[in-house]
């Protein structure tokens, strides 16, 4: 049974079974070798299927290998202008597919290419997400501390225990990009906005290639981890505060505002009732200056709350999973 027919309730139509997104920057080096192996292996399975290579112009390798991979049936290449990095490509091949499902692939060698029908398989009426799992990576007691780190604090944040939030191999229907793309593309934490909106996410366990290289993130650079870790916090942001600012404006406004307006009650009762100076005292200037920060930063909240309250109208809140319709009874006589 192929993609199409086992989705063919999805709201949106398409004339494709599969889109694939490959993004890939640097010099081009191998990569004729890898699309070659993952048209090889999709092939195979008989689907009808686009991929969509989205790519940086800099580079002249990568543009050699992107012409020539132009040449091959089924392979679109796309060279957006400015090149904004691998995220921004991958949302930008999500406004370009056409397939009922999306499969994302790195553009070197990160999992076995028999491993890309497994992903594929995986997505169906119980699985709107197929994640990849790698499997007996090697890695270093440093990295593997490092990650673990990582996976911890996704686990803090927002509450899920994903084990591979790293892999970038990943099947899904097309609606879980896109849903993903509004919140601004992040590859490495699509899993959790997926659940976080309600989609079923699975990870699946696949071998990584004999030649797999390890992301930035898994490599011993300190930049990427802390960029990681802003990406992290921002999107715990997004996610629980977008639609409720003034719950996050409040909870750092409020205690702000209630130490400076005790602080200033203190000042004022110390004078009144004991006599004690103010004019010299730099607590009053403390307090309140607290007390207005705390103020201003409610304010801020609220100002928010108007402009969600103002456009909630064009906001849905809710995804519909599957519409049943019933057959009219015929009217008695």
């Amino acid at each position: 049974m192929t993609l199409h027919g086992r989705f063919s309730a999805a709201t949106t139509a398409a004339s494709l079974d599969l889109s694939v997104i490959v993004a890939a920057d640097g010099d081009g080096a191998g990569l004729v070798d890898l699309v070659d192996a993952y048209l090889a292996a999709l092939q195979d399975r008989g689907e009808s299927f686009e991929l969509l290579l989205i790519h940086d112009s800099a580079s002249a390798g990568l543009r050699h290998a992107a012409e020539t991979l132009a040449t091959r049936p089924g392979v679109k290449t796309i060279a957006p202008r400015p090149w904004v990095g691998l995220d921004e490509a991958i949302a930008d091949g999500v406004r370009h597919a056409k397939g009922l499902v999306l499969l994302t692939l790195p553009a070197w060698p990160e999992i076995q290419t028999a491993e890309i029908g497994r992903l594929i398989d995986a997505v169906g009426p119980e699985t709107d997400l197929a994640t990849g799992r790698c499997v007996a990576t090697r890695l270093s007691p440093v990295q593997k501390t490092r990650i673990a780190l990582a996976h911890r604090m996704v686990r803090l944040l927002f509450g899920q225990k994903l084990e591979d939030i790293f892999c970038r191999s990943r099947a899904g229907h097309r609606e879980v990009f896109r849903k993903a793309a509004d919140f601004g593309m992040r590859q490495h934490f699509l899993p959790l906005v997926a659940l976080s909106e309600g989609y079923r996410v699975r990870e699946i366990d696949v071998a990584p290639a004999p030649d797999a290289v390890q992301p930035a993130l898994r490599r011993l650079r300190a930049g990427s981890h802390v960029a990681a870790l802003v990406d992290m916090l921002s999107l715990y942001v997004a996610l629980n505060f977008l639609k409720r600012p003034l719950r996050f404006f409040g909870s750092v406004g409020l205690p702000l505002m209630a130490i400076g307006a005790v602080t200033t009650a203190w000042l004022v009762a110390s004078r009144l009732l004991l006599g004690t100076p103010l004019a010299d005292r730099p607590a009053l200037v403390f307090a309140v200056m607290m007390l207005v920060l705390g103020i201003q930063i409610i304010a801020l909240g609220l100002v928010g709350e108007i402009v969600i309250f103002a456009s909630s109208r064009r906001m849905r809140g809710y995804e519909i999973e599957k519409i049943l319709r019933g057959r009219v009874p015929d009217e008695e006589n």
